[in-house]
């Protein structure tokens, strides 16, 4: 079995996890599997997400390469799920600090698996006051990428190649989720985990062959830490922030999804002025009136000639 290690980075994995707390007396539980690749990773079919008290274990059997042969090009295998969670532990908050990839990887004349990588982002979607449930939601989604690692390896390229492997990578810093309530999961709150991991490999040949034996399995290292729930605090969480998110495409007319950009901003601006301007006016330089009066006070939105193009 071949392992890789960094050393710097076993440091900083042992220096992450003094700082955290004991682990709640429950792990979370996953409420439900969204995949953008199902070829590679179909929720209930070909693939399992444990969340254990300091790793979420994700095993990927299915996960593989697009072609076995390569012909000098690279050859990537990509799964991209979002999971979401219920029954997060009230009073406590959790970053990953690590990543462990593990695997089996079968290549010939030469191939190698240079490169893994692990994205996980964390988002927490609460629902806003909507008097009498009347549609549309109304949803705020607050986001943080929790781990973000690359790891380049060099897993065969001589010859042919035929065992486990195992390769660790660590977390530039610990990002912390927000700090549950224990009313996470219940319906006005979605916590999800949004995934996406890649591994890749070259042929400097052109001949060789390279399979994913058994897919893929990473462990990520999670730390805990004791926290006082501040929803005031909590609904402003995030490096990144969308108002109204639910609602930005929102046709009051049909109910349907309109083809309304919407913006990516931290804390209030000025979109829903103009989706509820655009909704009001008939004429279309009225809007580009509008539009450009907006674009001059924020700078977020399109000018009136991107908007003719």
């Amino acid at each position: 079995m071949k392992t890789l290690g960094f050393i710097a980075g076993l440091a900083l994995a042992i220096s992450i996890r003094a700082e955290g707390d004991p682990p709640p007396p429950q792990t979370p539980i996953v409420l439900g599997l969204v995949s953008d690749t199902p070829n590679q990773c179909s929720p209930g079919q070909s693939m399992s997400i444990t969340f254990l008290p300091d790793t979420l274990r994700l095993d990927l059997p299915n996960m593989r390469f697009g072609t076995e042969g390569h012909g000098r090009t690279d050859e990537v295998a990509v799964c991209q799920f979002t999971a979401e969670f219920t029954d997060l532990w009230y009073k406590y908050r959790f970053a990953i600090q690590d990543v462990t990839y593990k695997g089996h990887l079968n290549a010939t004349d030469g191939v190698q698996l240079y490169q893994l990588k692990a994205n996980t982002v964390f988002r927490y979607e609460n629902r806003k006051l909507n008097p009498g449930r009347a549609p549309p939601d109304v949803w705020n989604v607050s986001m943080s990428t929790m781990i973000d690692n690359t790891a380049n390896t060099a897993i065969g390229g001589e010859g042919n190649f035929d065992d486990d492997f195992s390769v660790s990578g660590n977390s530039s810093h610990l990002e912390w989720s927000t700090c549950m309530d224990g009313g996470e999961g219940t319906g006005d709150v979605k916590t999800k985990l949004v995934f996406r991991l890649t591994a890749t490999t070259s042929d400097k040949t052109g001949n060789g062959t390279g399979v994913l034996a058994r897919g893929l399995t990473l462990d990520f290292g999670i730390v805990w830490e004791e926290c006082y729930p501040d929803r005031a605090a909590k609904n402003a969480w995030g490096e990144t922030r969308i108002d109204n998110w639910s609602v930005c495409t929102y046709n009051n007319t049909n109910q349907t999804s309109g083809a309304i950009t919407r913006a990516l901003r931290r804390g209030p601006g000025p979109l829903l002025l103009y989706v509820s301007t655009i909704s009001r006016l008939g004429s279309r330089s009225e809007v580009k009136d509008i539009s450009s009066h907006i674009s001059r006070s924020s700078g977020i939105l399109r000018s009136p000639a991107s908007m003719d193009a």
